[in-house]
């Protein structure tokens, strides 16, 4: 699904989305409502990175599913 769509449906449970192409352990991106905005939990799940900025690939991408 696309980034948007992911997104909202991640927002009604509480829950994060992810890539596909990133493979099986992939890093989670949380989205906020702070100035903290989209969170990004590695994928050995060890680290929270505040600031997420997406490129251009990410925003057009047809591969985003919810996670966690």
């Amino acid at each position: 699904m696309n980034i948007r769509d992911a997104a909202l449906e991640a927002q009604k449970t509480g829950r994060g989305i992810a890539r596909k192409s990133d493979g099986s352990r992939p890093a989670i991106f949380i989205g906020t409502n702070t100035t903290e905005c989209f969170l990004i939990l590695s994928p050995d799940y060890k680290t929270i990175t505040p600031r997420w900025e997406p490129n251009l690939n990410d925003i057009t991408a047809n591969d985003w599913y919810v996670i966690g």
